[in-house]
């Protein structure tokens, strides 16, 4: 079966309100933009509470997944696949693993298995008055990691909030400015005990700065860097192979270093312009 990315979304949906704290009964103004989205999760997709959706969603919502409608509209649908399946069952893991906030922006990383396949998700989301008003995604199947000790997923996702965010994204913004400009100042920039969790680099034998600096035609194009205390993410596409990719990254900073990196690499479809995924 052919999982597409609206039945991904939808799986992650049904998986996502199974270990949230819960939230049903806070009044909204008291609550964070992290804690509103996992409301939103908990809620409307968990619950599928479709009634509450004009609470959490604007009406004019940009939704930059090709594959889902604009609007609540799209919001919606999802709703509706998931009334057609089973409910999650109880007391299961979340499949949240870590949640990082910089202002209007929210950022989730999910681990997802569904048929068979494991699939990793980051999300984002952006805010306005405390309204979902914008999303953007990617999603990567994931090869079976069972009793390996290092994961797609697992490691460090407690956010350090006694961690400068200013340091650690600036550490990261330096990092890319030493990979597109090729300067061999990259690889300072690596922790000595820094730990890859992307399967594709740790097949490569590499780290981080030499797996992307072997490639000079990538052509990075960084959109958003997010940071909530340790934590980072770039938000960026490339092309490779005469095929457009988003790339959405993780990264944890420790003394200036980098020290842990998670990544989510999706192709764009052919026939949508990479402008409208990001």
């Amino acid at each position: 079966m052919k999982i597409t990315q609206l039945q991904a979304m939808a799986i992650s949906c049904i998986l996502l309100c199974i270990s949230l704290p819960g939230k049903a009964n806070t009044i909204m103004d008291t609550l964070t933009n992290k804690q509103r989205v996992l409301s939103f999760y908990k809620l409307i997709v968990g619950q599928r509470r479709a009634e509450l959706i004009p609470e959490f969603v604007r009406e004019d919502y940009i939704q930059h997944n090709p594959n889902v409608k604009q609007g609540r509209a799209g919001i919606t649908d999802v709703i509706n696949y998931l009334k057609t399946l089973p409910p999650p069952p109880e007391g299961g893991k979340s499949p949240i693993i870590r949640a990082i906030q910089e202002g209007d922006l929210v950022v989730t990383h999910l681990d997802i298995v569904f048929m068979g396949k494991r699939m990793v998700v980051i999300d984002v989301f952006k805010l306005k008055d405390g309204v979902l008003a914008e999303h953007w995604d990617a999603i990567q199947e994931m090869p079976d990691q069972t009793g390996m000790v290092v994961t797609a997923t697992n490691g460090s996702n407690e956010v350090d909030k006694d961690a400068s965010t200013v340091n650690s994204k600036a550490i990261v913004d330096r990092f890319y400015k030493a990979i597109r400009n090729r300067d061999s100042e990259m690889h300072s920039f690596i922790d000595k005990a820094y730990v890859e969790h992307d399967p594709v680099i740790i097949n490569s034998g590499k780290n981080l700065a030499s797996y992307l600096n072997d490639d000079p035609g990538r052509a990075i194009k960084i959109h958003r860097i997010i940071a909530e205390g340790d934590f980072v993410t770039v938000q960026s596409e490339f092309r490779k192979e005469d095929k457009s990719f988003a790339f959405y990254e993780i990264f944890r900073v420790e003394h200036s270093k980098i020290v842990e990196h998670w990544s989510v690499e999706q192709v764009i479809p052919d026939g949508v312009e990479p402008a409208a995924m990001f």
